[in-house]
Formats: C-alpha cells, sequence, structure tokens
C-alpha cells in the first residue's frame, strides 16, 4: 500500500477554467503531501490535510461547498 492518491477538481464557466489538485505522492520539489492551489493547480504548497484516510474526501467536500456558495453568493449580487 503506497498511500498515495490525486484528486483533481476542475470547473469550467465559459472560457474560464478554475482547477485544483490534492496529491500525495513523492515529489523532489515538493513536500509529499501537497496542494497544487486555484485558480490554476499551479506550484505545488504543503498540503494541510492529516493522515487519516477520510481527510481527503472531506476536505476535497468542504473546498466544493465553499466554491458553490461563493459562486452562488456572487450570482445573486450580479442579478
Amino acid at each position: 500500500m503506497t498511500n498515495a492518491y490525486s484528486v483533481h477538481y476542475v470547473e469550467t464557466r465559459g472560457t474560464a477554467r478554475f482547477q485544483c489538485r490534492w496529491d500525495r505522492h513523492p515529489k523532489t520539489d515538493a513536500p509529499r503531501a501537497h496542494v497544487h492551489p486555484p485558480p490554476d493547480a499551479g506550484g505545488a504548497e504543503p498540503s494541510p490535510l492529516g493522515f487519516h484516510h477520510l481527510d481527503v474526501p472531506f476536505t476535497v467536500l468542504d473546498h466544493v461547498t465553499d466554491r458553490v456558495e461563493t459562486l452562488h453568493d456572487d450570482a445573486g449580487h450580479s442579478a
């Protein structure tokens, strides 16, 4: 068992693209557990995730929930 993972979130709205990625795998220029932050999933940063196997899906779901709420709030203000 390697305990590696990669979760990639991508959304496309018109021509705009928003993405981020959470990874845990060997990487020479970043910690083994790292995140590629939005809006372009660019450079790797240390991941705030713990080591419990449920940390990954719950963190990703929290992030997506926050993103949907932000988009919903922004749409409400532009109407």
